[in-house]
Formats: C-alpha cells, structure tokens, sequence
C-alpha cells in the first residue's frame, strides 16, 4: 500500500497543481512490478507484436530483473490463462478456479480477455515451452535470456 502512495504522490507533483494525468505519464513514471509488467508481455504475444514483446523482456533484464524469475512469473502467468481458459469454456467462476482472494477479482476481466488471445492448445504448447526451457537452462544446454526471446518471437508469429 505503501508503494502504492508514493507513486501517487509522485504523480500528484508531476501534474502540479489543476494539472492533469495522463496515462502516458502513468506509464512513464511509475515503477511497474513484474507481475503487472507481465501482463504487457502477455498483452503483446496475444496481439502478435514481436517488438513490443521483446522490449518488454529487454526491458524487464535492463531493471536487473532475474531471469529466472520472469520464466517463473511468466509460466504462472500463462498457467493461470490456461485456467482461465478452462474455466470460460465449462462455464465454471474464474476467481474460484484461480483461488483469487477477494480482493484480487478485478484480474478476472483481464485474464479472461488475455485468454481469447490463445487457443487452448497454444496455451499447452507455450505452458510445456517454457517448462522444457526451465529443463534446458538447468542443464546447461541454452541460455536463459536466449530461450525466452526464442520463445517470445515463436508465439508472437
């Protein structure tokens, strides 16, 4: 809640006062965390924007963010999708079948529009994608950052 307010305030002082904010401001002051800088990766695989997704990424490793630990966020990601997915399709409430907190059901609408982007079976493929890159990385046999810009340029064409 904290960081919430200080990014408030930093806006309330860029915009002066009777100033307005605009989204791009937002965008462009703000400290975004993962999990919401997720949701734009994801944004730009569905839409097929290759360069808006790999500048995602390129910027996500520029903030120092573990590499390991967007495979992570992003295989979560797509997980929940998936099930999203599921649950659209057998009529079932999406915030029970992603154990949302009450507090969390306003990520229903934005999973739900994610998952039109895929097909149920795409969403298999890059869910076991990203799963044998996690192998593959543990093993030595590919780079990280490399697989998942392989990744993203696949699913994005």
């Amino acid at each position: 809640m904290q960081d919430l307010i200080n990014e408030i305030r930093k806006l309330i002082e860029y915009a002066g006062e009777n100033g307005k904010i605009k989204k791009e401001d937002i965008d462009k002051l703000t400290i975004k965390k993962l999990e919401s800088v997720i949701f734009d990766l994801t944004d730009s695989l569905g839409k097929k924007d290759t360069k808006t997704a790999l500048t995602v990424l390129q910027n996500l490793i520029y903030e120092k963010e573990p590499l390991q630990k967007i495979l992570i966020t992003l295989y979560n990601h797509f997980k929940k999708i998936y099930l999203t997915k599921i649950a659209m399709k057998e009529n079932k409430n999406v915030a029970q079948s992603l154990n949302l907190k009450p507090n969390q059901t306003f990520l229903v609408k934005k999973y739900q529009m994610q998952a039109k982007y895929f097909k149920e079976n795409e969403l298999k493929i890059i869910l076991q994608s990203l799963r044998d890159l996690d192998y593959k990385y543990k093993i030595g046999e590919i780079d990280l950052q490399v697989g998942l810009e392989s990744i993203l340029c696949t699913y994005c064409s």
